[in-house]
């Protein structure tokens, strides 16, 4: 709210002086009261409640001369555009438990969530693969679609292996009609690429031909590793067993393949490396917004000098009826 032409507000001044003037001039006088005084302005003696009346009246005048204004801001955002895909590997390794006591799965997930509920513009897809890919959500601002498919996702429902070749070019795929200014794919992998019908390198190639960042993410460790191993017991138990699994990882490639494309490569092993890894890809990949606002203002001097004709209306009829003062 603001007052166009506020030094009107100035004449707000002169109603104390008024108000001494007709003190002084004002004689004793004998107040008829043909109807009875409502409870509420018993007690106000009716010259002063009908002068009070005229005083606001003349200040709601007053106030509409200085032309109050509401103002609205108008927005325009331009969006510099991202879509990002996420490849998330889901083959049986994913189950090892050597983050925290928490499987790789599990903490990969988390991660991943936490970086969807960070991005506001983006569009945003989803991949999964173990020994073959399987496209989840299509790059979409459709945050609750994304998260949906995320959540729902479980090992063991594809074929075994670990097919990042495929996963990649899957996700190339989802990315290369894309009109934005920039388009990415998160990859994390905790393996090597043993089956499939895409080699990893020729995927990257293909990233790079269409102007695709990758980030690759190596997680878990190498080399003899326990893997668990549950199977329902009685009683609707779960028996969690383990056994000795040979994890192999192939961080060059995933390197290669990071560097050709203009991305990064990490490698982690702990899930807080995982969420600074993710919270620098947040950084580094930061939607371009250009704002420009535009005030518009509305007359509503209207409001006020209604309200002030109003109330001198009231004020007149009163004072000429039923509360009117004779000499």
């Amino acid at each position: 709210m603001r007052f166009a032409a506020w030094p009107f507000l100035i004449l707000l001044l002169l109603l104390p002086i008024l108000h001494r003037w007709w003190l002084k001039r004002s004689r004793p006088a004998r107040v008829l009261f043909p109807l009875p005084i409502p409870a509420s302005v018993a007690s106000l003696r009716p010259t002063k409640f009908l002068l009070a009346l005229k005083y606001l009246g003349w200040a709601l005048f007053v106030v509409s001369l200085a032309r109050p204004q509401s103002s609205y801001r108008q927005t325009e955002r331009t969006i510099s555009g991202l879509d990002i895909m996420m490849v998330l590997d889901i083959s049986a390794s994913m189950n090892i438990e050597d983050l925290a006591e928490r499987s790789r799965f599990e903490v990969a997930k988390d991660v991943f969530e936490n970086f969807i509920k960070g991005r506001q513009n983006d569009r945003i897809g989803f991949v999964a693969f173990s020994g073959e890919p399987l496209s989840l959500a299509p790059p979409t601002l459709d945050y609750g679609l994304v998260m949906k498919a995320l959540r729902d996702a479980r090992i063991g429902v594809l074929k075994d292996g670990t097919a990042i070749g495929d996963g990649l070019a899957l996700a190339v795929s989802r990315l290369r009609n894309s009109k934005a200014k920039s388009r990415v794919i998160i990859l994390l992998t905790d393996g090597d690429n043993n089956v499939g019908q895409v080699d990893p390198a020729t995927a990257g190639e293909l990233a790079l031909g269409y102007g695709i960042r990758v980030y690759t993410i190596a997680i878990g460790r190498e080399g003899r590793v326990k893997m668990p191993i549950r199977q329902p017991g009685p009683f609707g138990q779960t028996i969690t067993s383990y056994q000795w699994f040979d994890n192999a990882l192939n961080p060059e490639l995933l390197e290669q393949i990071a560097i050709k494309t203009a991305g990064k490569f990490y490698r982690v092993t702990d899930e807080s490396a995982l969420n600074s890894v993710f919270a620098e890809i947040d950084q580094l990949e930061k939607t371009e917004i250009v704002s420009k606002e535009k005030t518009r203002y509305e007359e509503q001097f209207f409001k006020p000098l209604k309200l002030g004709i109003l109330i001198l209306v009231i004020e007149q009829i009163l004072s000429r009826g039923w509360w009117r003062v004779l000499p």
